[in-house]
């Protein structure tokens, strides 16, 4: 492949097209789709727990989430099993818009490896890494979008990083909102960088090379640049002074992501063995590869709503504003032990998600599934979230007990949101409710600023 051999200098980041020759890449790319039906569905050792990693917190999070991946194989390796994965996703049944995306995702991927390959000649420092903005597809219509998976309501985008240290793979990516609200035309030129096209495709096509002496934060860096070129207030693409965000903060982004995955650790873990059963079956000729999205569609979707049971921050991302309320009382429902007000609740939360919250790109397979958003599932649901418990992981935050005398502070929180006192009445019979209000009463009366409950 005729390519352009030029060094990245320090002075600032430069477009992949400014080194590589993207024409040739892009040939490179239709001569693998053309040929993709030699191509077989391998999986290496990891990959489930990556899709079902990626796949959840898409679902729960519409902005503010930190996903990393540090591949265990070579970048050689890594590079074929990405490109045959990218490859798989192809289908002529798409949209026109979604193959343009797919196909510049498989273009990607080949200035990734290119970038590796020129690291390790010493045509790129070591530290060179390469950055991608995949914006809200501008140019789809918003039914076909939201079936394919993109999240419509708050315009979701994605900053990614692609970075190779001691031959390891690490992909680094950050959710946003308002992706279309030309920071990242903002970032591009801030940066002396000039787009062959200013669009949705035009951003995903123009890979940048940089190193950590333009970004030494890496991604979340180039978040908090993309946010600075949308305006006073924005942080992960929302105006935090009109509306109640509950994101972290830059500095804290990667520690409080890590710490969301790992709580969730359980759910994970019984996804990606899902998957791994219907690979059995799939590679047998037992079911198509549409029928295996399809199931592990219903069963991600079933796994978030116990999440969303018993974490309700994660509601109104993962099912839409309507539902949080329902969550919360379901989540208090199940601390305090009454099961059929926890199930009822449960039932008006699932009868009123929104389908278009929760988008998870990639799509969800061809074939119908069960609707498992339909109250018929709340009173399995809510046994499995309960049992489900006993795996739940204490974590910072604000206790869901709307009379809890620690609120609005954070403070370590246990299954339902609810933290250790609230939920130590619960466990005695008691009302927190009731407790904190006549404890309330009775400091009134003696002066006293707080009872000892």
């Amino acid at each position: 492949m005729e390519t352009k051999e030029r060094s990245l200098e320090a002075t600032r980041p430069k477009l992949a097209s400014e080194l590589y020759d993207h024409s040739s890449l892009e040939q490179m790319a239709w001569s693998l789709i053309e040929s993709r039906q030699g191509l077989e569905h391998d999986h290496w050792q990891q990959e489930p727990e990556i899709n079902a990693r990626t796949a959840i917190f898409e679902e729960l999070t519409a902005k503010g989430h930190l996903s990393r991946i540090e591949f265990d194989e070579t970048p050689d390796v890594i590079n074929g099993r990405t490109l045959q994965r990218l490859i798989n996703g192809w289908s002529d049944s798409l949209p026109p818009w979604e193959k343009e995306r797919r196909f510049l995702e498989i273009v990607e991927e080949l200035i990734s490896h290119r970038v590796w390959q020129d690291i390790k000649t010493g045509r790129l420092p070591e530290d060179a890494f390469v950055i991608t903005i995949s914006n809200f597809p501008d140019n789809a219509p918003a039914i076909e979008a939201s079936q394919v998976g993109y999240g419509i309501l708050n315009k979701k985008g994605m900053v990614r990083t692609t970075s190779f240290e001691n031959d390891t793979r690490t992909v680094e990516q950050v959710s946003r909102s308002n992706s279309d609200d030309f920071s990242a035309m903002r970032f591009f030129s801030g940066n002396g960088l000039v787009l062959r096209k200013v669009s949705s495709p035009g951003f995903l096509s123009s890979q940048i090379i940089a190193s950590k002496a333009d970004f030494p934060d890496g991604v979340v860096d180039i978040q908090r640049a993309l946010d600075s070129f949308a305006g006073p207030n924005i942080i992960y693409g929302e105006d935090k002074s009109q509306i109640d965000l509950t994101v972290p903060d830059y500095d804290n982004l990667r520690e409080v992501s890590w710490a969301r995955e790992d709580q969730v650790e359980s759910s994970i873990k019984k996804l990606a063995d899902f998957e791994r059963q219907l690979d059995i079956d799939y590679k047998q000729g037992l079911m198509s590869y549409n029928d295996k999205l399809s199931a592990i569609n219903a069963r991600r979707k079933e796994l978030v709503n116990e999440i969303c049971l018993l974490d309700p921050t994660y509601a109104k991302d993962a099912r839409g504003e309507a539902t949080v309320e329902h969550f919360e009382q379901a989540a208090l429902a199940m601390a305090a032990g009454n099961d059929a007000a926890g199930i009822a609740h449960l039932e008006s939360a699932l009868s009123v998600a929104d389908s278009r919250a929760g988008a998870v790109c990639g799509g969800n397979g061809l074939t119908t599934v069960v609707d498992n958003n339909q109250p018929t599932e709340a009173k399995r649901l809510f046994l499995e979230a309960k049992n489900e418990r006993k795996n739940w992981k204490w974590k910072k935050g604000v206790c869901l007990v709307k009379e809890c005398p620690t609120r609005p502070a954070k403070i370590k929180v246990g299954p339902c949101s609810v933290c250790e006192k609230c939920q130590g009445l619960y466990d005695d019979g008691k009302d927190p409710k009731s407790v904190y209000n006549i404890s309330g009463f009775l400091g009134w009366l003696f002066g006293f600023d707080k009872i000892n409950t």
